[in-house]
């Protein structure tokens, strides 16, 4: 039995989901455990470290876990500026901002389906 593209990708994705991360972030993305900041920062690390075979993982914790996304982008910006202090990040304007989520959430759609978010 020949699998489909589709098939072949939900196969990695799941292969991916199970062997890639440890039982605790499994059980978050599953939402069998509460996610936390810690866990939901551990998986997006992991996400970095495997690269674009978890897209779909990262962009989906991105996607469903606004809260911790904002948390987590305030410490990645205050570690930004502690290393290269010298260095001025542009304001955006809430319209700036939405239209950038508008920007990677269309990238998100043309790459994994309009289902994807």
């Amino acid at each position: 039995m020949e699998l489909t593209k589709e098939q072949m990708e939900n196969l990695k994705s799941f292969l991916l989901e199970t062997f890639a991360f440890t039982e605790e972030q499994n059980d978050a993305m599953d939402k069998q455990i509460p996610m936390t900041q810690k866990l939901f920062e551990s998986i997006l690390e992991r996400c970095n470290e495997l690269g674009s075979a978890a897209d779909k993982i990262f962009y989906r914790l991105l996607r469903d876990y606004p809260d911790l996304t904002d948390v987590y982008g305030q410490k990645l910006e205050k570690e930004l500026d502690e290393k290269y202090p010298d260095t001025e990040l542009p304001e955006e304007t809430p319209e700036e901002r939405q239209a950038a989520w508008e920007r990677l959430w269309a990238r998100i759609r043309a790459e994994f389906g309009e289902d994807a978010i």
